[in-house]
């Protein structure tokens, strides 16, 4: 529930009794606005999707159809191939052998009559029905197309409307300590590295996807989406069947010679990068700054009962009081909390300051970490919570694919009120995921009452590095990948220049040539030999390419001009920023001062 403040003291019962609603009234409001914004005609885009679906409903239809004649012609062309089998027969015994048998003469004349009757019903009747339908089918299609694009005309006002900050205002807009900012905050960055002495720096394998900061009641974080490469052993397998003989005695006491054979199994071990995603909030709080402690999911099911808590709890209680206990012999500061259904749920039995972690911990605290562990209506217990002195990070299962609400999808739809429908159920659920990352911060009334400060005298960039790295990896991935790269590719981005208008930036893209082999494996067989088994498995090597691109933001105000000013480079938009490919070209003060330009005379800020 909420406090006289604002601030979200419970921040599960404040979700489940106020803000669900409200989001969801909210994001129903906005895209009516929106709609209203881009004038669009909803009765008409309701009628022509009403005709779309119709049409579809008859293509489908006439495909049958032309589906169950062309099963008639195919029967029809066997029947012809029966028929001239029957002739051959018949022929064959009544010309060529003399045996005019009625049987003979039955299969002669019944086979022609059967071909002459399947020809004529195949050329008069089926293939002048397939030739129907085609037709009709052509006309419907392109009929459906023509109202396809007449409808998506229609939302032409809407989609122009659509833009990325109307999520951020949308989430400002809540009644809640949650804010966010239109782009990465430098200063944020720089007082999260300042004050809480965090190093920004990923490694060469990890590459920024999404990037967006904002602040908790004043306190700033981060939510970052990663790709990552991971060196690891992956297991081949390679098989070779080998056959003997043997000679045995049978059961009447002589011997014979009997065939074996066994399949033969070899494996081998050899590194091989594996790609995956993750999302991370990065928190900054000077609460408990001595306090360092991690905990993981408990392994309690989405649709868990009370005995499963009950069974976890029984056991990690008695795991805790060991710890107690040992800590004791030890003469190490741990003990066990008096809520011993918090402590074993948490389970942060590294926790390295006791003092601080009961502060930041208090009774309500406890219960509402607890509501968040124990729910089945919700996320449950899908996060990692690990705090570093001022440092939290969160990592949750929910937000591995996704941190960003995907306004560009809506530029696809044509039915008006598909797209109303998924846009709010996309709002409430980027909204929903975002809100129950952070709901693990919002559960410690203490990080709430603290306030960071920001160093005001630290200049804005263009664009921080952070989110120039995310832009690359929402641009074209051909652009930058080595032309013999077998696999996936992490982008890293060095700043080489800072000119007036933008950024230039190196992308080092790395990846991988797969270089197949064989390695032949010795294996007993049960004949007491040992043979080579053939394992083929994949040599990668290293490849990395890099490129240049210049990016530069977008302006509040569309200059008027009427100069035509050439950019001969590809490019890109994302968020209120533009990018030029440049290849592997360099950029230049005179380059980067056409480049305003030409922004400015061709893009509007959204």
């Amino acid at each position: 529930m909420k406090n006289m403040n604002g601030l979200e003291f419970d921040p599960y019962d404040f979700y489940k009794k106020d803000l669900k609603e409200q989001v969801n009234e909210k994001a129903t409001k906005l895209i009516e606005d929106l709609t209203k914004k881009g004038n669009v005609d909803i009765d008409a885009n309701i009628s022509l999707s009403k005709e779309i679906k119709n049409l579809e409903k008859e293509i489908e239809e006439f495909k049958d159809k032309r589906t169950g004649h062309k099963v008639l012609r195919g029967v029809l062309i066997f029947l012809i191939i029966a028929g001239v089998i029957s002739v051959l027969i018949g022929a064959y015994g009544w010309f060529f052998k003399g045996e005019g048998s009625t049987l003979n003469i039955l299969l002669f004349l019944i086979g022609i009559v059967v071909i002459i009757a399947s020809i004529l019903i195949n050329f008069l009747v089926i293939n002048k029905k397939i030739k129907q339908y085609d037709k009709i089918l052509n006309e419907l299609k392109t009929k459906h197309q023509t109202k396809v694009n007449e409808a998506w005309k229609s939302l032409e006002g809407l989609r122009n409307a659509l833009n990325f900050k109307q999520f951020v205002d949308f989430v400002n807009s809540l009644e809640t300590s949650i804010k966010l900012d239109y782009e990465v905050d430098y200063k944020k960055l720089m007082a999260i590295k300042n004050n809480y002495n965090i190093d920004w720096e990923f490694s060469k394998k990890e590459s920024i996807v999404d990037i967006f900061t904002g602040s908790i009641a004043k306190n700033p974080f981060v939510r970052v989406l990663i790709s990552r490469e991971q060196i690891r052993d992956y297991v081949y397998e390679g098989h070779r069947v080998v056959t003997w003989t043997e000679r045995v005695r049978g059961s009447d006491g002589k011997s014979h010679t009997v065939t074996r054979s066994q399949t033969l199994t070899a494996t081998y071990t050899a590194p091989a990068p594996f790609y995956d995603t993750y999302s991370m909030i990065i928190y900054g709080n000077g609460a408990a700054p001595n306090l360092s402690f991690s905990r993981n999911p408990s392994g309690l099911e989405k649709d868990h009962d009370e005995k499963d808590v009950e069974k976890l709890v029984k056991k990690r209680s008695a795991e805790i009081e060991d710890l107690a206990e040992k800590a004791v012999k030890e003469g190490k500061n741990f003990t066990a909390l008096t809520n011993n259904e918090f402590d074993a749920l948490f389970y942060a039995v590294d926790r390295n300051n006791e003092t601080e972690f009961r502060l930041l911990f208090t009774p309500l605290a406890q219960q509402n970490m607890i509501e968040l562990i124990c729910a089945t209506d919700t996320y449950g217990d899908d996060f990692s919570f690990v705090k570093r002195n001022m440092m939290n990070y969160i990592v949750s299962y929910h937000s591995l694919a996704s941190i960003n609400f995907d306004y560009t999808k809506y530029y696809n739809f044509y039915d008006y009120s598909l797209l109303k429908e998924d846009y709010i159920n996309s709002i409430n659920s980027a909204f929903y995921s975002l809100y129950f990352d952070l709901a693990p911060i919002l559960a410690i009334p203490l990080y709430q009452m603290n306030e960071a400060h920001f160093d005001d005298r630290i200049k804005d960039e263009i664009i921080t590095d952070y989110e120039a790295e995310a832009f690359a990896n929402h641009m074209d991935g051909k652009l930058f990948i080595h032309p013999a790269a077998k696999t996936k590719q992490i982008l890293k981005l060095s700043k080489m220049n800072n000119y007036k208008n933008s950024k230039q930036y190196r992308v080092s893209s790395y990846a991988y040539d797969q270089i197949p082999q064989v390695v032949y494996i010795p294996v007993l067989c049960q004949n007491g030999r040992t043979y080579d088994v053939p394992v083929q498995w994949f040599r990668y090597d290293e490849l990395n390419r890099e490129t240049n691109v210049a990016i530069s933001k977008i302006k509040e105000n569309k200059v008027s001009e009427t100069t035509n000013i050439n950019m001969n480079y590809q490019k890109y938009r994302y968020h209120n920023f533009i990018s030029l490919y440049l290849n592997e070209d360099d950029f230049n003060e005179d380059n980067d001062n056409l480049f305003a330009k030409y922004i400015n005379m061709n893009y509007n800020l959204i």
